[in-house]
């Protein structure tokens, strides 16, 4: 084997000899101690700073073993080039004679003392993996959980927090109020730690209601039991809802007015209470807020100069802020009507009235906003713009919205603006 040369293409006319004076230093005295025979002080394998050619460093360790092989290897990582040579250091200073062997290791004194201490108490090597992952299954999560309350009191517990707290909307504490207490007067009152899969299999099994409503029981019982996981109560270590599985009916497709159905109810709006419910009706219809969305919605919010209607994070379901643009329909309305309140008192009452008045018979659930997002989807054909518009994912609106009007009946939809004033 040849030695290195200067006319290597690796190397430039100047090096730098990297040396360990921490690590080295030690092994040559661990050598010391174990031979009579003294030993030189300079490093055997030794780490060259160079350039190479590109002009990227590089770090050469090299050096001869016992058995006379001479040893040369390039790192580009100075980290690995030390690690390198510690281990052919060790190599070197090791006894044949010994079992023990000098390792490079990452373990601090204090953690290889711990380790010894533990291998000395096993009946093998391999007993410490066994011993470590017990420990994180069971006797971790024990060492860190109090005493589990009863139920009635941790729901109790949970109704404060929901009335205290401002990350929910209020719809979903409402939710959550009265499926957890329900769940807690159909179920006595075990501790909460006895409580298994079994329990709440056998509660939703005893409620009489659609497969939907028993999905959306189990969501807000596992919404419940995290809270009771979460700091600082940590009075389980794992939630029961994990293991429960509730069949979930198909889905059926969004409900859509039909335009006629839409005028229909518009008319009726304006001809309502001197067009008290028309604000709410043109915003469920064009703009395709939620429900809840128009609820919160102030005329503060609305700006009409420039064809937008922002909405806060507080206000949206995704907990994000997001801004509805206007057009003209919809401003053609808002203008007409600025004056009315946009969510009045008794809406619902009257919101009812309307609907009989235009000859609905049933409302399905968020049906105007499914129509407002068919027709907008079916205007500008942009998946990003819609989901961009109306908060969803494009996911959902290419699985739920695509093909659900015609361009025919969405230019009729559009042109459905208030009536001239007599």
């Amino acid at each position: 084997m040849k030695a290195t040369s200067r006319t290597d293409s690796q190397r430039t006319s100047t090096e730098n000899v990297i040396t360990l004076p921490d690590v080295a230093p030690r092994l040559g005295r661990i050598a010391a101690a174990d031979s009579p025979v003294a030993q030189p002080r300079r490093q055997r394998f030794r780490i060259l700073d160079f350039a190479n050619a590109s002009g990227s460093r590089a770090y050469r360790v090299q050096g001869m073993t016992r058995s006379g092989e001479y040893v040369r290897r390039n790192f580009s990582d100075l980290k690995a080039a030390q690690c390198y040579q510690v281990e052919l250091e060790a190599e070197f200073h090791k006894r044949a004679t010994e079992d023990s062997t000098i390792r490079a290791t990452k373990l601090t004194d204090a953690q290889l003392r711990i380790a010894e201490s533990a291998f000395l108490r096993l009946e093998q090597d391999e007993d410490l993996l066994f011993a470590v992952n017990y420990w994180f299954q069971h006797g971790r999560n024990r060492a860190i959980v109090v005493e589990a309350p009863r139920l009635d009191d941790a729901v109790a517990q949970f109704q404060t927090w929901l009335a205290s707290t401002d990350s929910l909307r209020k719809i979903t504490k409402d939710g959550l109020r009265i499926r957890v207490k329900t769940f807690a007067s159909m179920t006595g009152n075990p501790r909460l730690d006895t409580i298994t899969a079994d329990t709440l299999e056998e509660y939703l099994a005893k409620r009489k209601v659609s497969s939907l409503t028993r999905d959306n029981d189990k969501r807000a019982l596992s919404r419940f039991f995290r809270w009771c996981i979460e700091r600082p109560r940590r009075w389980i270590t794992s939630n029961p809802c994990r293991e429960v599985r509730v069949e979930k009916p198909e889905r059926q497709p969004p409900a859509v007015l039909d335009v006629e159905v839409c005028e229909k109810l518009l008319r009726a709006a304006e001809k309502f209470k001197e067009g008290r419910l028309a604000p709410y009706v043109a915003v469920a219809l064009f703009a395709g807020l939620r429900p809840f969305e128009i609820v919160r919605l102030t005329w503060k919010q609305i700006n009409l100069p420039d064809g937008e209607i922002r909405l806060e994070a507080h206000q949206t379901k995704t907990g994000k802020p997001r801004v509805v643009s206007i057009n003209k329909t919809l401003c053609a309305w808002l203008s007409r009507y600025k004056e009315r309140e946009i969510f009045p008192a008794n809406w619902l009452k009257d919101f009812r009235a309307v609907r009989q008045m235009a000859g609905i018979q049933s409302w399905p659930a968020d049906v105007a906003r499914h129509t407002s997002v068919s027709h907008f989807f079916r205007l500008t054909g942009s998946y990003g713009r819609t989901a961009e518009e109306f908060g969803n994912s494009e996911s959902i609106i290419k699985a739920h919205y695509q093909g659900r009007v015609t361009s025919q009946a969405t230019k009729r939809f559009y042109r459905l603006r208030p009536q001239k004033k007599p």
